[in-house]
């Protein structure tokens, strides 16, 4: 790949990258890497101190430190491995002079390490730093040695530097641990004329998520691929900080966490006896006070103010639980004040004090309060926006008070009943700059990019409503968009769906519509497999939206699989094409999910032009049908078997291995699938004979299924399964058949 497509300026234009180079330390020269530690005594300390580390105070100088000494022992361990000298050989030093002997790194920004100012003018440096997470990387000669100075816009965009410096030595971070990174065949040189100046694209790159389920390799890929965004609830949260990662939480847990209706009342109520030691009571006597109706000698938020609830079929309801149930009454003033309050409180000292990112959402598929002052605010679209922005003020305010010290954003999402835009003007107060909506396109395919027009079956409601929210000329929301996507949504259970295709037409696209930000749900964290080229390739594409799709896709193939390249890419090209119906064969469109057919009387199996038994080609809506997704799995079948053959390296042979596990996952599940499809056919044509052939068949599959464990647990609990059968999900049709046609 040639480099004008992996680098752009922070204007993203293309900028000259002159790759020459130099022997690494010629006759035994010294290499040293200028670094500052900040208040740590070295670097090695400063680049390990991450638990030492305020990451939230208004002083960012251990902040710098931590993360750009870091990024020097990476770039210290990367060099000694790709030049094939020991890491001793590389020193690490503060910058208090620049060295007068050997080829010299330097790291950090002027503000971090003014040798890097110094030495501005001696290098011809043209390039400027706007945009934040961006870097400028220049080598030149300075007499018989090399300077080089990687300097970032912020302490991550040094990170990033160094990672970009070593893909022009040939590294490569395509994968999780030792077996997904590619090294340089043989030493390499250091490069000693060269400059690329490069921004992000997406400025918010990563995956959504809400358990303690990464791992350390997990989040050095991230980092090492430039990705930027995870949830806060993991354990090692300044190990995260110092990768450079925004850290979120939230969801729709927003009401049962912070105005939870059978959580106990934290005021002294003047009508209730036995609260007298609590805080004085802040608001209004409820008309509709209930009292202690439960008889548990407290009272609850629902049992003091039943009006701060959602009315649902004529009565205020209690309605809550977990992510489930009828939103509160928006339109209450009060029930939104306590709301915030107690949101605040655990941004500031509780269970959210690492958050820089609130995912706002209401109830998932919950209800709307009925009331007639909450229906004069408008749909729910309306409302949910209303809300953000009054929860928002309230956060302001506690930022202008003192209590809460870093700035929190809150995104808020356009998802099913939210997700048409708003009707009316958004307040003209509404904070742009930290209030975003995610949209969640959950209903579409991924046979057809969003913005394909064959797709009218499926996409065209969820690309009329995106329209409506980041292109239309008379739309109210002028804000950010977030993308939420479902690579992985919790019924696809870590299968081998491949997205080369749809990554390709997708990212771009909505880079060009004005979405800035990207997450999808449900990411794997281990076992790859085929998810990797997925993986690697959303990285890519989420940084560089302009990037040559099929140069990431020939490099990647080249590299990752040296001596099967053409196996591997035929043997993912068959499986892309077998998965990409996967939304209505496995999970759901609107109004179709294949698992609700089978085992059952219908008629209509197949209801959509979408998918069908036999091969189908309609002009529009067009995708592939289970015999054709069959074959696909066959001919993948087939590439993969003929690449384990063929492979004469043991690394990739070993990365091999790991695509066929995930891939004869895959293979059992989609032919449990077809067996059970057919079995539902010749069920309801009453040919008992092929139905109890079939079910042998089907037999074949579960079994399979059921002894695959490890493979269904690497995602969130959501998307995990106990093991392949539970994964199906069909699991009562498959109980089913085996009543009417097993032999037990």
């Amino acid at each position: 790949m040639s480099i004008s497509r992996l680098y752009r300026c922070a204007a993203f234009c293309l900028i000259l990258v002159t790759p020459a180079f130099t022997t690494a330390a010629q006759s035994g020269g010294s290499v040293t890497i200028v670094v500052n530690p900040g208040p740590f005594a070295t670097v090695e300390q400063s680049a390990a101190g991450e638990s030492r580390v305020d990451w939230w105070d208004a002083d960012h100088k251990d902040d710098n430190a931590c993360t750009e000494c870091f990024a020097a022992t990476e770039l210290r361990r990367f060099l000694a491995a790709c030049t094939g000298r020991s890491e001793e050989q590389f020193r690490l030093v503060k910058p208090e002079r620049l060295p007068k002997r050997g080829d010299v790194f330097l790291l950090g920004s002027r503000t971090s390490n003014p040798l890097i100012g110094s030495l501005a003018a001696a290098s011809g440096s043209t390039g400027t730093l706007n945009a934040r997470e961006s870097f400028h990387v220049r080598a030149f000669p300075d007499g018989d040695r090399t300077l080089c100075v990687i300097e970032g816009s912020d302490r991550v965009g040094t990170l990033y530097g160094v990672y970009a410096y070593l893909e022009q030595l040939g590294m490569r971070f395509f994968g999780v641990g030792e077996q997904g990174t590619v090294y340089p065949n043989g030493p390499v040189e250091l490069a000693a004329d060269m400059e690329l100046v490069d921004s992000p694209g997406f400025l918010t790159r990563g995956f959504w998520a809400w358990e303690d389920r990464g791992n350390e390799q997990f989040f050095l890929w991230m980092a090492r691929n430039r990705m930027n965004f995870w949830t806060a609830e993991e354990a090692e949260v300044p190990f995260l900080k110092k990768l450079g990662l925004k850290l979120t939480a939230g969801g729709h847990i927003i009401q049962d966490y912070f105005l939870n209706p059978h959580a106990e009342y934290p005021y002294n109520y003047p009508q209730f006896e036995g609260d007298e030691d609590k805080a004085a009571d802040p608001y209004a006597r409820s008309s509709q006070y209930l009292g202690d109706t439960n008889g548990d000698g407290t009272l609850s938020y629902f049992e003091a103010h039943p009006e701060w609830y959602g009315l649902h079929k004529g009565k205020r309801t209690d309605r809550v639980k977990d992510v489930r149930g009828v939103n509160y009454c928006t339109s209450n003033r009060d029930a939104t004040r306590e709301l915030a309050k107690n949101l605040i409180q655990s941004l500031i000292d509780g269970r959210w004090r690492h958050v820089d990112i609130v995912n706002f959402w209401m109830s998932d598929v919950g209800w709307w309060c009925e009331c007639e002052d909450c229906e004069k605010l408008g749909t729910p679209t309306d409302r949910l926006l209303l809300l953000v922005h009054e929860v928002f003020t309230h956060m302001q305010q506690a930022r202008s008070d003192g209590r809460l010290h870093r700035n929190v954003q809150i995104t808020t999402l356009a998802y099913i009943e939210t997700l048409a835009p708003p009707t009316r003007p958004l307040d003209a107060g509404f904070d742009y700059e930290n209030c975003s909506v995610t949209y969640f396109p959950i209903r579409r395919c991924y046979v057809h990019s969003l913005a394909d027009p064959a797709c009218t079956e499926i996409n065209r409601s969820q690309l009329e409503n995106y329209q409506g929210w980041a292109m239309g000329a008379g739309r109210f929301y002028r804000g950010r968009m977030f993308i939420g996507e479902y690579y992985n949504v919790s019924s696809i259970k870590s299968l081998p769906v491949v997205y080369s295709r749809i990554l390709a037409a997708d990212i771009p696209w909505y880079y060009r519509t004005g979405a800035r930000h990207f997450h999808y749900m449900h990411t794997p964290t281990r076992l790859w497999g085929t998810w990797t080229l997925s993986q690697w390739l959303l990285a890519r594409l989420l940084w560089n939206p302009e990037a040559d799709t099929d140069a990431l896709l020939d490099e990647y193939f080249r590299l990752y699989y040296p001596t099967t390249s053409e196996r591997a890419r035929s043997f993912y090209e068959h499986l892309e094409e077998a998965t990409a119906n996967i939304k209505p064969f496995k999970h759901s469109v609107p109004g179709y999910s294949l698992r609700g057919q089978l085992a059952s009387r219908s008629r209509d199996l197949f209801a959509l032009d979408h998918l069908r038994y036999d091969p189908h080609h309609p002009a529009r809506n067009d995708g592939p049908d289970v015999v054709e997704m069959i074959d696909g799995i066959h001919r993948a079948r087939q590439e993969i078997d003929a690449a384990l053959i063929e492979c004469a390296d043991a690394t990739e042979c070993a990365r091999l291995l790991e695509d066929e596990r995930r891939f004869a996952y895959g293979e059992a599940m989609f032919r449990f699938y077809y067996h059970l499809v057919r079995l539902t056919m010749f069920h309801n044509r009453n040919e008992e004979a092929l139905a109890r052939r079939e079910f042998v068949r089907l037999e074949q599959s579960a079994e399979q299924l059921r002894a695959i464990t490890d493979l269904v647990q690497v995602a969130s609990t959501h998307a995990n399964a106990e093991n392949g059968l539970e994964a199906s999900q069909v699991a009562s049709a498959y109980d089913f058949f085996k009543k009417e046609y097993g032999t037990d």
